[in-house]
């Protein structure tokens, strides 16, 4: 089943027209518009941060390049996350386990309360690296579903259409990777 894809907006519409007629500042602005959400997709499936800006200029690069053929078939969100995503396989392929930075599921330690006392924050350490090592333990297809919807806050119909499959077939990803998180982390559950 194909999901049935949003058209550009307006707004959207001209912005993509600009860059296409050569517009620098158009694409500044998509630049801008994109790249937070962009870099958190390419830092949780890459984990490190000097290769996520390396990739987050090669997938811009390949959005600009790419705009000249954009169809206006899709939301530009789910053309560019398709991108993102494609590189990110792309780059990892072959190299192994991905590291998933766990900060990219609770937030930063600029986050955290810094009143805490020492022993709370090592336990709060010892929580996140034991959550980090059981999402590690997904698959890509199951960090990916992760990724998009709990980084970006997309729904099921937008995850489908980045990804290229139906809204069954993310519910049925999301799902499993849950129950593969629970059951890795229910032994744990007094630490957590």
């Amino acid at each position: 089943m194909k999901v049935r894809e949003s058209q550009p907006d307006f707004e959207e519409r001209a912005t993509i027209i600009a860059v296409q007629q050569g517009d620098r500042e158009a694409f500044k602005a998509l630049y801008e518009r994109y790249r937070d959400r962009v870099y958190n997709i390419i830092f949780y499936s890459m984990g490190d941060e000097l290769r996520a800006e390396d990739v987050l200029q090669i997938v811009f690069l390949k959005i600009y390049r790419g705009l000249a053929n954009f169809r206006f078939e899709a939301s530009l969100a789910t053309w560019i996350y398709r991108i993102t995503l494609n590189e990110c396989f792309n780059q990892q392929r072959g190299r192994g386990v991905q590291y998933i930075p766990f900060e990219a599921l609770l937030g930063s330690d600029e986050e955290l309360d810094t009143g805490a006392a020492a022993d709370l924050q090592h336990a709060e350490g010892e929580r996140r690296e034991i959550v980090h090592r059981a999402v590690m333990e997904l698959s890509p297809k199951l960090r990916a579903v992760v990724a998009l919807k709990y980084l970006d806050g997309l729904s099921y119909e937008e995850i489908a259409s980045v990804l290229e499959c139906s809204p069954g077939t993310v519910a049925s990803r999301l799902n499993r990777a849950l129950s593969e998180l629970e059951a890795r982390l229910r032994p744990l559950r007094r630490l957590l």
